[in-house]
């Protein structure tokens, strides 16, 4: 399949992109690293206009620290978070999902905005920036506004920006030192999107019960889904195995599947359960030996 036709620009600056969009509207599609857009627009379930290219844009192809924020921009690659060592110890949780994001060349290419932009339920990053309550910066000409991972998603392949707007980077927390995260996914082969995926992240209080803590899914929804029964399930507790099993089954039951040709709704919930034990046994195992 070949896209059909369009029309490519190239901005040079975030104010070119953002007077862009502005202009077009829903006729135009920004490009970033083309993982997603190129295919789509090859089968044609996108057929935008004008394809904006925001590549050349200096600024965003860079990382920082912020405070007590990591701020990444919109060009900055999914495959940092392997080779990039001081963001891979910033961003746990992420270096631990990328490698199960495709393959080397499409990781090369792929951007981390540019996946939570794409909004694919079953993608691993959206459900690591819900589990570490990610903050999306979106730019307009009329102003700046924010919006957490938790509203930025808003349905299958949909999410809280406006036509007009420009992602130009998202915002993580850095993490407490007494915070760990794990990441597990079940999927038919290396590389390929979640059947289930489980994003995780707990805070132990000095006495080693849990204090805080998220439980985030990805392929379960049309988009991530928090589990916030079973979080709460394991407040204030110093979980044994029995507990962690019943957290699984809290979780499970929260959960409403779809159907589709890698699973069923059943599989899944099954899944969840196990992957959520898996989870939190990783992050129990991680918290004693940071107290050791």
């Amino acid at each position: 399949m070949k896209p059909a036709a369009f029309s490519y620009a190239v901005a040079r600056s975030v104010d070119e992109a953002v007077t862009m969009m502005s202009h077009l509207g829903d006729a135009c599609q920004v490009l970033a690293g083309g993982q997603s857009l190129m295919p789509m627009m090859n089968l044609r379930t996108v057929r935008p206009s004008v394809v904006i290219d925001i590549a050349r844009i200096e600024e965003l192809g860079r990382w920082r620290t912020e405070g007590n924020e990591i701020v990444i921009g919109a060009m900055v690659r999914q495959r940092q978070l392997e080779t990039d060592e001081k963001l891979r110890k910033l961003l746990p949780l992420l270096a631990g999902a990328v490698h199960s994001i495709g393959h080397v060349a499409t990781r090369s290419r792929g951007t981390i905005v540019g996946s939570l932009c794409h909004a694919d339920p079953a993608a691993e990053l959206p459900v690591c920036a819900v589990a570490m309550d990610a903050t999306l910066v979106l730019k307009s000409e009329s102003g700046e506004r924010r919006v957490s991972a938790d509203k930025f998603f808003t349905g299958l392949f949909n999410t809280i920006r406006r036509a007009d707007e420009l992602v130009t980077a998202v915002r993580f927390p850095m993490l407490r030192p007494d915070t760990v995260t794990a990441f597990e996914e079940i999927a038919r082969r290396q590389g390929d999107f979640a059947m289930v995926s489980l994003a995780c992240t707990a805070r132990f209080n000095a006495d080693g019960t849990v204090g805080a803590g998220r439980l985030v899914f990805g392929g379960v929804g049309d988009r991530p889904i928090r589990v916030h029964d079973a979080e709460r399930s394991l407040i204030g507790t110093k979980p044994d195995p029995a507990q962690l099993i019943q957290a699984g089954r809290i979780a499970s039951a929260a959960l409403s599947p779809y159907d589709d040709l890698h699973a069923t709704s059943r599989y899944r919930k099954a899944v969840a359960a196990v992957l959520t034990e898996r989870a939190l046994q990783r992050v129990l195992d991680s918290s004693r030996q940071n107290v050791q």
